[in-house]
């Protein structure tokens, strides 16, 4: 495993780059969520691109010149490997739903977080005090509100 990793941080490859295929030895089965979480996480921040799962890159309207760029990153991170891709497959069909990369890492969050790791929580509370409706409707807000609880 720490071979694993130490490839992964010391050979940066470009977002696109064979960006099918991951590193990581380690699949999500529920009751590993937390030693799952760190790893990708960490693989992700490597990548440069950890804004797509804790907020900090949120989805971009569609009239936006940057939303292709923005939409095709979310889906290599959602679906080509990097998260739904390190699930074990009985847990796909409640992941693949979720339009964004965002959206699935919070679910797992929900679903497999047992409240014993204290870094988890200040993570869940930090997206908490950070949400914004930021024009959107109420239900909407009130609907991503829910989904970190």
């Amino acid at each position: 495993m720490t071979e694993v990793l130490t490839r992964a941080h010391t050979s940066p490859q470009p977002l696109l780059a064979n960006s099918s295929t991951t590193p990581i030895g380690i699949k999500l089965e529920g009751s590993n969520y937390a030693l799952w979480s760190q790893v990708v996480e960490m693989y992700i921040s490597g990548k440069g691109k950890l804004g797509y799962i804790n907020g900090d890159s949120p989805q971009r309207p569609e009239t936006n010149p940057s939303f292709r760029k923005w939409r095709t990153e979310n889906a290599i991170i959602k679906d080509k490997g990097w998260l739904i891709n390190l699930m074990d497959p009985s847990l796909i069909v409640n992941f693949i739903r979720f339009p964004t990369a965002k959206q699935v890492w919070d679910f797992a969050a929900t679903t497999y977080f047992d409240g014993t790791d204290t870094s988890q929580v200040y993570d869940l509370r930090r997206h908490v005090t950070r949400m914004k409706q930021a024009g959107g409707s109420i239900e909407k807000y009130f609907n991503d509100l829910q989904g970190l609880w």
